[in-house]
């Protein structure tokens, strides 16, 4: 539906109000609202105020290049960070002896050591994304 909605706004060729959205997409104002404040946060639509009424207007923006510098990197960025937090912390504890109890005995070594090995990979993978994601060319294509 946030495609739909989308798709809607960037070809229409002036602001709809909340109440068309809904009806041209056949879903309930609360669904549609919803699916607008996702797009908003995203920078793909924008609010827009129209003189003489107190219904809500939306845009779509048709600059992709807004899109994705000011709504979805950063929150790709937030995301890969708080995961290679995760995967971080997941890594340490992994290499730290805990003693065994009879409830949770402790695995073999060697899945022990398979655990870690795919950890470090994943821990590779991060790193390498979140270089890409900063990099200065990469922002220069955007």
């Amino acid at each position: 539906m946030i495609g739909r909605a989308y798709a809607m706004l960037y070809l229409a060729t002036s602001p709809m109000s909340l109440d068309e959205i809904a009806a041209t997409l056949r879903v309930s104002k609360a669904s549609a609202s919803t699916v607008l404040r996702q797009l908003a946060s995203w920078q793909a639509v924008r609010q827009i105020w129209v003189a003489g009424d107190r219904k809500d207007y939306y845009e779509a923006e048709t600059d992709f290049s807004v899109i994705l510098k000011e709504g979805l990197m950063p929150g790709v960025r937030k995301k890969l960070q708080t995961a290679g937090t995760q995967i971080e912390k997941t890594l340490q504890s992994s290499t730290q002896k805990t003693p065994a109890t009879p409830a949770n005995e402790e695995m073999p070594p060697a899945d022990q050591a398979e655990i870690r090995r795919r950890l470090r990979s994943a821990q590779q993978l991060h790193q390498r994304l979140d270089k890409v994601l900063g990099s200065k060319l990469l922002a220069r294509f955007l």
